[in-house]
């Protein structure tokens, strides 16, 4: 990476050109994934990403413009070029400029760094996994296995003065089984996830029983009823909160507070949903997946509530969505990696406790709707999301497991409907959300809560 003198020297540059706010991000990352199937190696690919972004504000435009020559000559192209699309260009004072480095705690520590573990071992783990799913009892028609892992590093300067590094490490394994009985076939997704390096496959017994589950839970999914489309009560298990994600997250990004699509702009102050709900991400929590010690705009990753008892406190916003609505940043400027621009992104967001009884959230309801777990779907205003794994709920017990179910409605509307919500919180591996700024990762952890009425597609 470039040295310090250089960033700086760039940066002033872009200062003298005309621009009233530059910031530099250069990345350097690698990348594994070891995909298997049918017990089969197909192979070890190795990427590498390396580049820099330079993003430039000036009022309420802004220019992003980027490369993977990293060399000062060519940062000092890019510093013009991008200068020269900016709309309103302000002459600034080219004075020198100093950058003071801040040293901020990453919240997941490694032990061991990926690039220093042999394909080998990594392998070896893979065939364990595959094992394991083949041996979980529902017969098997064929299974594709995948290891990644991810070890990225950045460099964040900008013309206030700012200088930050961290280092963010991933490992994951995706298990796609797909499974035969009498009912016909049947393929599902399963993963196990971790902010950690190859540490996490220290614990054998904890991956070899997520490629088990993963293909139990084909099986029973494949053997569960359907039902008609109508409106109940919806019980969501503990852990899966990926329906705050995509019900009312998204909307709550200043990306879609200043472009106005968003049902709660200008609600800040005000009762948008029921008072058991209180709505939080935290991008500071221990070996979670959205976690780091900065968001890719070098500004220090922080708890923010968006919602305290059903009151709407706030919005995640990075540096330019949070000037176009008059707020500061809260260290949810986040990109998949150089090629992007930032924007504000959720990282972890989770429903925060509740004191409701979990067993009578399921025993006070005739008939209704129990997610154990969510697969994907789309947020905004309206949203829908698959319901993996769910079980009918008649006279106050799991009657049965159903399929083919979506979770649809308002997210403004469904959070006004909590009646319940649990005792106990449960996190989850983490995932990924895609939107403007790319892929990024995300956790969506949760106690058990319930909706009084929803639309069940």
């Amino acid at each position: 990476m470039p040295e310090n003198a250089t960033y700086a020297r760039v940066l002033e540059y872009a200062a003298g050109l005309g621009a009233e706010f530059a910031e530099l991000f250069v990345e350097d990352r690698e990348e594994t994934n070891i995909p298997m199937a049918q017990g089969r190696l197909l192979g070890v690919k190795s990427l590498r990403i390396y580049g820099a972004g330079l993003h430039l504000i000036n009022g309420r435009q802004r220019v992003y413009v980027y490369t993977n020559d990293t060399s000062e000559e060519s940062l000092l192209r890019l510093a013009r070029r991008g200068v020269e699309m900016l709309a309103e260009k302000k002459r600034a004072a080219a004075a020198g400029l100093v950058l003071e480095e801040h040293i901020f705690h990453n919240p997941c520590p490694v032990v061991r760094y990926p690039g220093e573990v042999q394909a080998a071992e990594k392998i070896r783990m893979l065939r364990l996994a595959d094992t394991a799913a083949r041996s979980a009892g529902p017969a098997v028609r064929s299974l594709s296995l995948s290891y990644f892992d991810t070890d990225q590093r950045v460099v964040i300067a900008n013309t206030e003065g700012l200088l930050a590094r961290d280092r963010r490490v991933t490992t994951r394994v995706r298990i796609s089984p797909v499974v035969e009985n009498e009912k016909g076939t049947y393929g599902s997704m399963g993963e196990y996830t971790r902010a950690q390096g190859f540490e996490s496959f220290r614990d054998t017994g904890a991956y070899e029983e997520a490629a088990r589950d993963a293909v139990c839970s084909a099986d029973r999914i494949l053997r569960a009823d359907t039902v008609k489309p109508c409106v109940v009560p919806v019980v969501v298990a503990a852990g899966e909160g990926t329906l705050w994600h995509e019900s009312c997250g998204h909307s709550l990004e200043a990306t879609a507070i200043a472009s106005g699509s968003s049902a709660f702009v200008g609600k800040l102050g005000m009762q948008v949903a029921s008072p058991k709900v209180t709505l939080i991400d935290d991008g500071t929590l221990a070996g979670q997946y959205g976690s780091s010690a900065i968001d890719d705009e070098g500004h220090p990753r922080q708890r923010n509530v968006l919602i305290e008892n059903g009151v709407l406190k706030g919005y995640l916003c990075d540096r330019y969505h949070g000037r176009l609505i008059g707020m500061e940043s809260s260290g949810s400027g986040r990109r998949q990696n150089y090629t992007y621009a930032p924007a504000s992104r959720m990282s972890n967001t989770f429903l925060a406790e509740g004191d409701d009884d979990e067993e009578e959230m399921i025993r006070s309801v005739a008939e209704g709707l129990y997610v154990k777990r969510i697969g994907g779907g789309y947020g905004g205003s309206q949203f829908a999301l698959a319901v993996q794994e769910g079980y009918w709920i008649k006279n106050g017990q799991l009657d049965r497991q159903v399929k083919n179910l979506t979770l649809t409605g308002s997210g403004i509307d469904v959070i006004s409907r909590i009646d319940r919500v649990g005792r106990r919180m449960k996190l989850e591996g983490g995932s990924f959300c895609g939107a403007v700024s790319g892929l990024v990762p995300t956790t969506t952890p949760q106690p058990m809560c319930r909706i009084s009425e929803m639309a069940i597609g």
